[in-house]
């Protein structure tokens, strides 16, 4: 008997059953809800990421869902600088260190909250 034949006799299927709409819809809620919270104050990217690692069924799932959470950060505070023109673009993307740590903190941010968060699914589930 193999070891996922095993795990479907005893019903055990947390994180390996298919994404379902809801928990989809109420990521990318979160997800949102999360960006608007980063907007306002820093914390808010970790508060973001743990929120939207919370509806996911496993702590693997809800630390990548927090650091994709910090990824999408990222980009949309690229965008914001992309939309003052491509001479603010370039010179975001040239500034060096400053450039990666504007990079750097949403990710550890999202992975922190990611991780928090994925700790209650983990309990949870």
């Amino acid at each position: 008997m193999s070891e996922d034949s095993t795990v479907e006799a005893r019903g055990d299927t947390a994180g390996r059953a298919g994404p379902s709409p809801s928990r989809w819809a109420a990521t990318l809620l979160l997800a949102l809800v999360g960006l608007g919270l980063a907007w306002s104050h820093w914390l808010g990217l970790v508060a973001g990421a743990a929120l939207v690692s919370l509806p996911q069924r496993t702590l693997a799932r809800g630390v990548a869902a927090g650091l994709a959470f910090g990824a999408l950060a990222a980009l949309a505070n690229a965008f914001v600088v992309a939309s003052a023109g491509p001479a603010a673009l370039e010179t975001y993307l040239s500034m060096g260190q400053a450039f990666a740590v504007s990079v750097a903190i949403p990710l550890v941010a999202g992975l922190a909250g990611g991780l928090f968060g994925g700790l209650s699914a983990g309990v949870r589930g």
